[in-house]
C-alpha cells in the first residue's frame, strides 16, 4: 500500500468515526469534530506535496464521505420526526403515512384555497379528504390527489368547518376560520369556535376533532388548538371564543396523513 493510500485510509477511518460518533451520541458531536480537527491538521499539512492527481482522489472520497455523512444526518432527522409523530398519535390507533410538505398556494389562487402539497399520493393508497396531522396536531383533510402527490386544504381556510369537542366534559361545537357578523375580528391564523347549545366556553378549554363517519374527513380526538379568548354574548346562536390552532401552517414540513381501517371504530 501506498504512503498515499494510507494517508486515505486514515482521513477516511477518522471521519468514519466521527460520523458514527454524531448519531450514536449527538451531544458529543461538537468536541469530537475539535478532535478530528487537531488530529487532522498534520495529514492535511503532509498533503501540500502530493501532485494533482492524489490530491484530485483523495478530494473525491473525502466529498463522497461527507455526502453520505449528509444522508446519515438526515435520516436521524426524519426518524426523530417520525418517533415524535407516532408520540403525537395516542389519540387513536391509525395507520400514519409520513409525507414532506414540498409546495404551496395562498387563498390568493384561482382555486381560492389554502393548500399545500405533499410527497405523497394514490401511489401509497392516499385517497381525498383523510385527515392530516402533524405532530402538533391537526393540519387539514387531502383535498386533491395525484399518483405522487396530493393537495391538503389546510385548517384555517375560509371553507373549512370542523366538527368539534372541547373543554372538560367532552361538549360540542364547530370550529372555522370566519367569525359570525358582529364578532370582533380575528388575529392571523386564530378560529371562531362556535358551541352548540349554551355549553360554556372557558379560556383555556381544550378543542378536539368531533370525529366523522368512518373518520373521513376528519378522525376522533385529533388536538386542533385551546381557547384564548372567549367572545362577549351579543345574541348570536350560540356561545362562541377565539382559538389559537395547535398547528403554525407557515412552518409545515414533516406530516402524515391518517389511514383507518374500514369499518374500525375511530
Amino acid at each position: 500500500m501506498t504512503t498515499t493510500r494510507r494517508w486515505v485510509l486514515v482521513l477516511a477511518v477518522l471521519t468514519a468515526v466521527v460520523v458514527l460518533l454524531d448519531l450514536a451520541r449527538p451531544a458529543l458531536t461538537a468536541p469530537v469534530r475539535r478532535t478530528a480537527a487537531t488530529v487532522l491538521a498534520p495529514v492535511q499539512e503532509a498533503l501540500a506535496g502530493w501532485d494533482d492527481d492524489e490530491v484530485t482522489a483523495l478530494t473525491r472520497e473525502r466529498d463522497e464521505l461527507s455526502a453520505r455523512f449528509a444522508e446519515l444526518e438526515a435520516d436521524r432527522d426524519r426518524q426523530s420526526d417520525l418517533a415524535d409523530l407516532e408520540r403525537s398519535s395516542s389519540w387513536g390507533d391509525h395507520e400514519l403515512r409520513p409525507a414532506r410538505v414540498v409546495g404551496f398556494s395562498s387563498g390568493g389562487t384561482p382555486a381560492g384555497e389554502r393548500t399545500v402539497t405533499i410527497d405523497v399520493g394514490s401511489r401509497e393508497g392516499v385517497s381525498t379528504d383523510q385527515t392530516v396531522v402533524s405532530s402538533d396536531g391537526l393540519v387539514g383533510r387531502v383535498r386533491r390527489v395525484f399518483p405522487a402527490s396530493s393537495d391538503v386544504i389546510l385548517l384555517g381556510d375560509a371553507g373549512v368547518v370542523v366538527g368539534a369537542r372541547f373543554g372538560p366534559d367532552g361538549a360540542l361545537g364547530s370550529v372555522d376560520a370566519r367569525p359570525a357578523p358582529g364578532l370582533p375580528v380575528r388575529g392571523p391564523g386564530e378560529l371562531t369556535l362556535t358551541a352548540l347549545g349554551d355549553s360554556p366556553i372557558r379560556v383555556g378549554d381544550e378543542v378536539t376533532t368531533l370525529g366523522s363517519p368512518d373518520s373521513i374527513p376528519y378522525a376522533a380526538g385529533v388536538p386542533l388548538g385551546t381557547v384564548t379568548e372567549v367572545d362577549p354574548d351579543t345574541g348570536q346562536l350560540g356561545r362562541t371564543g377565539v382559538v389559537q390552532p395547535h398547528v403554525d401552517t407557515d412552518l409545515l414540513d414533516l406530516v402524515a396523513v391518517v389511514f383507518v381501517e374500514p369499518g374500525r371504530a375511530p
